[in-house]
């Protein structure tokens, strides 16, 4: 049974989406929600590269190019969240979104949840090897440590 908001105002949740996620994989809460019930907020997070690899970097491209490569990237996940928002409301969902700058996705999405003050955050996991969590570490593990929001991790299709 889905879960509805006792008060009958709506949920404000935090839909973090992987980029490369597919549309039609999309599925905030998996039907545990009534999307008459919650006001998503898109959030798509543009990784900036860290200093390390820029620095590996400015050895292959200039800082200007780099710059410029992660403005191309901003640029493009606005017109994919723009596509993943008309998806979800075809789906019944209330739905905004946001695209933020940040080194890390895990601590974009804290702080993103944390200045929207949203009362759930709904994340969906990737099918990640050990090998690949334990070199790159896992988004959900990181807000999960360090979120004091209701978290939904969603697993991966």
């Amino acid at each position: 049974m889905p879960l509805a908001s006792p008060e009958k105002s709506k949920l404000k949740a935090l839909y973090a989406v992987d980029a490369l996620r597919p549309l039609d994989q999309l599925d905030p809460a998996g039907g545990l929600i009534d999307p008459e019930n919650v006001s998503l907020l898109v959030l798509l997070v543009c990784e900036v590269p860290e200093e390390s690899l820029a620095l590996f970097r400015k050895q292959l491209m200039l800082p200007d190019q780099l710059r410029r490569q992660v403005a191309a990237r901003e640029v493009e996940l606005k017109h994919h969240l723009a596509e993943i928002i008309r998806r979800l409301e075809s789906m019944g969902y209330e739905a905004d979104g946001c695209v933020e700058r940040g080194k890390k996705t895990g601590l974009v999405i804290t702080e993103v949840a944390e200045r929207e003050n949203v009362d759930l955050i709904i994340l969906q996991r990737r099918r990640q090897r050990t090998w690949q969590r334990v070199l790159v570490g896992s988004v959900a593990d990181y807000v999960t440590r360090h979120t004091k929001r209701p978290l939904v991790i969603m697993p991966s299709k």
